[in-house]
């Protein structure tokens, strides 16, 4: 068979960015378009050296370009290994429906370390379709928090002039209101919370500290912003979180959110996001 590396190199961009966007909508996560862009075309490349040098598309070699590719498009992303999981399920989803519809075919569809479109553009679109579709059904235990079911969003919060964005899961159990204005609460994590609140958020590296000892041990200027609020939970018949009332909160749309923020425990859902909420 015959093989243009132009074909190979734009197909297996396709297939890795389709493969990356998929992982990234599982995992609920927001990338940025030009990241996927740039990992895609890493892994286009690596198809074309894989055909030009066989011994790359050795099975180790594959894992470790796999792992590349999930670097390039989602370093930084605090459930990477996750997204990493979640890329090589998707991958094997689509290349697996690929070699089956390309069977079905009597045409040859995967060459190398990669796809070849040796067959009409429709049975690749399909096994795309077909792999996306798949993978969200055996995964749809992740997938269940994720932007797919529109359950999780990311809120860009500012506590004394620092911004940071958070993405915060839809819990219909979280019915907390401030007792004084009655506004929603945001529970985040603690490590979410350390980080956007800087220097007042130092008392709260010690998660033994309880909530009303970290608020006593507050900066003066700083402590009139913070208060107690009442909490039940399972396994925790009544209990006291500490909140705070940030500069302005806004949704991923750009409208603004009227809350306030409390800090909850160490880790929520895993670190899959950051915080919970209920409006």
């Amino acid at each position: 068979m015959v093989v243009y590396l132009d074909v190979l190199f734009g197909v297996n961009a396709l297939m890795d960015y389709t493969t990356l966007l998929a992982a990234a909508r599982l995992g609920g996560i927001s990338v940025k378009r030009r990241r996927l862009l740039g990992a895609a075309a890493a892994g286009g490349a690596y198809s074309v050296a894989a055909i030009l040098l066989p011994a790359l598309a050795l099975a180790p070699l594959r894992i470790l370009s796999g792992i590349g590719l999930c670097a390039a498009a989602f370093a930084g992303q605090r459930a990477f290994a996750r997204l990493c999981a979640l890329y090589f399920v998707v991958a094997a989803s689509f290349a697996g429906l690929a070699a089956a519809l390309g069977a079905a075919s009597g045409r040859q569809l995967l060459t190398g370390a990669g796809y070849y479109a040796a067959v009409p553009l429709r049975v690749l679109v399909l096994a795309a379709a077909a792999g996306y579709a798949v993978s969200g059904i055996l995964l749809r235990g992740d997938a269940l928090h994720g932007p797919i079911r529109r359950e999780v969003e990311t809120l860009r919060i500012c506590f004394a002039g620092k911004a940071c964005e958070l993405r915060v899961l839809h819990d219909t159990g979280n019915g907390l209101f401030e007792p004084v204005s009655g506004k929603p609460v945001v529970v985040l994590d603690r490590a979410a919370a350390v980080e956007l609140l800087g220097e007042a958020g130092r008392p709260l590296r010690d998660d033994t500290m309880a909530a009303s000892e970290a608020l006593a041990r507050l900066p003066p200027r700083l402590a009139g912003r913070f208060g107690l609020l009442p909490y039940r939970a399972v396994g925790t018949e009544s209990g006291l979180l500490l909140y705070f009332r940030p500069d302005n909160v806004c949704r991923a749309d750009g409208k603004p959110l009227d809350c306030v923020c409390a800090v909850g425990p160490d880790q929520i859902g895993q670190g899959a996001y950051d915080g919970l909420i209920g409006v």
